[in-house]
């Protein structure tokens, strides 16, 4: 990868090899899958309520999942159990859809760049985006990983010690892309 900088006319712009790129996309890819199912619109037999709920993203479960990646990505907001069921009832599909339709950004202008020889170019909406699929992405891993703050290692057999390398990787192009961002 060719890191990310800002270019005189304002985008932000990198360069990846296709395996690069397809990993990025395939694990953006993957958060928006998993997300999906969160992202749904809630089944209301009122038309009216249904129109209501899907024009302002409302609609969530009353409890955190039990999948450690899904409950890091769509967290308790408060200490209290029942505020944060509240919480979540109100914002978690809003929420879900945000992080999906970030993940497809990336996926979109990864699709670009496969068209432009590797080079993604962005503008500042869509590094925006990239970075909270990213943090999504690091998040995900994280949990699969067993991560739960910085100095843990995680699980330590073969396959984990790639995912981490990957992890590591993710955090580096973050970076830089913070960086680019910031110039």
């Amino acid at each position: 990868m060719i890191p990310f900088e800002r270019a005189d006319d304002g985008a932000i712009t990198a360069s990846f090899t296709s395996p690069e790129a397809s990993l990025i996309a395939s694990l953006a890819g993957q958060v928006a899958s998993m997300l999906d199912a969160y992202a749904a619109p809630p089944q209301i037999d009122d038309a009216d309520a249904a129109a209501l709920y899907a024009s302002v993203g409302l609609g969530g479960s009353s409890r955190l999942s039990d999948d450690p990646a899904i409950a890091r990505l769509l967290p308790d907001a408060y200490g209290d159990a029942e505020a944060s069921a509240d919480f979540r009832g109100l914002t978690e599909r809003s929420l879900a859809s945000r992080k999906v339709a970030n993940a497809r950004i990336v996926v979109q202008t990864l699709s670009a760049a496969d068209d432009a020889a590797g080079e993604v170019t962005l503008a500042d909406a869509e590094a925006q985006a990239w970075l909270r699929t990213l943090a999504d992405v690091r998040l995900t891993i994280a949990a699969r990983l067993g991560i739960e703050q910085d100095g843990d290692e995680g699980a330590d057999d073969e396959a984990s010690l790639v995912l981490r390398d990957v992890y590591d990787w993710l955090a580096w192009v973050t970076e830089s892309l913070i960086d680019a961002i910031e110039s």
